[in-house]
């Protein structure tokens, strides 16, 4: 919707559709993250607190430096921030540009190795990775 060209590099602003039982493992980067849920369900895990189940008309904020995870319990359509912009581009670089304004059939295809390559640079990493360590508050 608005990606750091668009922007001066100050925000990206995507809308992504995603199946069920699907999100990252724990992961940290140093910008801040937003969702707004459109519709769907979808359980955060932030750090060691408690997971937070988000459904539709929910907005969840993810510092920068947080260690964060989320699953999605069903179906989910949501718009999804980034300050400063640039993570866009590894959410494009994991998935496959979209055909029509729909989820995508289940038989796609996705490579977990060559996602957690995808992750672990200077926009993202593991919660694992040693140097990432840095960022986490």
């Amino acid at each position: 919707m608005a990606d750091s060209e668009q922007t001066g590099g100050a925000f990206s602003v995507m809308e992504q559709w995603m199946p069920s039982d699907g999100g990252p493992p724990p992961h940290v980067h140093p910008i801040d993250e937003w969702f707004n849920i459109l519709e769907g369900s979808i359980e955060f895990r932030v750090e060691d607190k408690p997971p937070m189940r988000a459904t539709a008309g929910d907005s969840v904020w993810i510092p920068r430096g947080t260690v964060h995870s989320f699953t999605t319990q069903s179906a989910a359509h949501v718009f999804n921030g980034y300050t400063p912009a640039g993570f866009e581009q590894v959410i494009m670089g994991l998935g496959t540009p979209a055909e029509r304004r729909e989820l995508p059939p289940a038989d796609l295809g996705f490579e977990p190795h060559a996602a957690a390559q995808l992750m672990d640079n200077f926009w993202s990493a593991s919660a694992e990775t040693g140097w990432a360590k840095k960022w986490t508050q």
